[in-house]
């Protein structure tokens, strides 16, 4: 990006959505966008998925810099292609064996030891104790405590595996994740991706939202199995839509201001970008369950090249 005050050449906050193997998709964007020496990366938000990828990015960062970076998501996400050769997912018939099976049965009954191989991956890849230590930029994970059934938001200093697990907890898969006696969901329930602690507790001027479900997607499903995945994905996207607009809410109201101190003056000025996955990945009934690593590649290089996109058109305006 040039240096004169263009999209990106000032500190950028990235918000990353959750979405299960999905999440692959904003792998390729990260990968994209740590490339660009010139584009200086300010705070990351995630949830879930969007929150394995934050974290793993910022163990990258602090280990070996942006080429640190790169390497490590992608032993993080060659890993959960590799976990898939395991899973019974891919088999005929799975998906819909398995969505009944969730229907009648919790994860306290069919996995009573609560057995997660992507616990055993990440435990193997990041030293949290040196992570909440030395952290490289700010960090802001979404996860949902069950008894209120609100946000909780947890920073690089409070960061462990427990906080990682609950961020990506779905509850008909895994059991809740207690933590200080509490049981905590997946972030993406109540804030997928944080948006406004980031961009107000920070000193970024431009936000860009990857997000994992498509800006839009062609008609209604009929089928009953099209019809859930949808309106997951809209349940999902819910909170990121009620965020974005609050941001864009506070940015009009300030604008009718008068003269403003520099953090509410950022606030006004601050540039709202994003990227989404496209509703091609949706259409072949893939499964955010059944992270096969030829899908994962394909995500990949979807990601990278919308971010080229973004970076290309920044660049021209």
């Amino acid at each position: 990006m040039p240096a004169d005050g263009g999209p990106f050449s000032t500190p950028t906050a990235l918000g990353l959505q959750g979405g299960g193997a999905y999440g692959a998709f904003s792998w390729g964007v990260l990968d994209r966008l740590l490339e660009q020496e010139d584009i200086p990366l300010g705070a990351i938000s995630g949830a879930s998925a969007g929150a394995v990828n934050a974290t793993v990015t910022a163990w990258g960062l602090m280990e070996n810099g942006r080429q640190g970076a790169r390497e490590a998501l992608r032993r993080l996400w060659d890993g959960v292609g590799k976990l898939s050769a395991y899973s019974p997912m891919g088999l005929p018939g799975a998906g819909m064996q398995f969505d009944l099976m969730t229907r009648v049965l919790s994860p306290y009954q069919f996995n009573p030891l609560n057995m997660n191989p992507l616990r055993d991956l990440l435990a193997a890849m990041i030293d949290f104790d040196r992570l909440r230590q030395h952290c490289p930029l700010p960090l802001f994970i979404a996860t949902t405590h069950v008894p209120k059934g609100d946000v909780r938001i947890f920073r690089e200093s409070e960061l462990n595996l427990d906080v990682l697990m609950a961020s990506t907890c779905i509850p008909y898969l895994h059991q809740a994740v207690e933590m200080e006696g509490e049981p905590y969901w997946d972030g993406g329930f109540s804030s997928n991706p944080p948006l406004l602690p980031m961009v107000t507790q920070t000193d970024c001027r431009s936000l860009l939202v990857v997000k994992l479900t498509p800006d839009e997607e062609p008609g209604a499903p009929t089928a009953a199995p099209e019809i859930f995945a949808r309106l997951k994905r809209i349940l999902f996207n819910a909170p990121l839509l009620r965020e974005l607009d609050a941001i864009a809410e506070i940015q009009r109201t300030i604008n009718i201001a008068g003269r403003l101190p520099p953090d509410l003056a950022r606030l006004r000025d601050l540039e709202v970008h994003s990227i989404a996955i496209g509703p091609e990945f949706f259409a072949d009934k893939g499964s955010a369950l059944n992270p096969k690593p030829q899908l994962l590649e394909q995500l990949f290089n979807a990601g990278q090249s919308a971010a080229d996109g973004l970076i290309l058109r920044a660049r021209r305006g």
